[in-house]
């Protein structure tokens, strides 16, 4: 699990896959996250959030959540909360130095502003992902769908 603040909003990155139709599943497994955010990083998780949640088949799940500044629910320390779900694709933006010849065969290459991604199309091993993972950043949403109508297809 990778977490990362910005500014009112939190981004887990969590390289595993879950229920994603499961409410009941789903509200346990946030109850869970919001405490180890409080163990681990000290952060009080309270108010009303909106979450998306961006699954990949490769990688896993990232989680989106921004706080909306509402006052009723701070007041009472209670946990609202609206999620959304997408399944999509992830792309890896990755230095061309860096990018491991054996699994181009596994994978579309896009160029977009002199940088190129990668989107996995089959199955890639975890040694491989992990590697993948070290060198590159992680892509989802609304960056995803620039590159695909914008960037260029390539070979490497």
């Amino acid at each position: 699990m990778k977490f990362v603040i910005d500014n009112n909003k939190f981004v887990v990155f969590l390289n595993k896959k879950f229920d994603l139709d499961d409410k009941i599943k789903l509200e346990k497994y946030f109850k869970e996250l919001f405490h180890k955010l409080k163990n681990k990083y000290n952060i009080e998780v309270n108010g009303y959030y909106n979450i998306d949640i961006y699954a990949d088949k490769y990688y896993g799940t990232i989680i989106e959540m921004e706080n909306e500044d509402l006052e009723y629910y701070t007041y009472f320390n209670q946990i609202d909360m609206e999620i959304n779900v997408f399944k999509s694709n992830f792309y890896y933006e990755i230095n061309y130095n860096f990018l491991d010849k054996n699994i181009l065969n596994k994978v579309v290459c896009y160029k977009y502003n002199d940088k190129i991604y990668l989107k996995i199309k089959e199955a890639i091993d975890e040694i491989t992902l992990s590697k993948l993972l070290e060198y590159s950043n992680v892509l989802y949403g609304e960056e995803v769908e620039k590159i695909t109508k914008y960037g260029k297809k390539v070979n490497l």
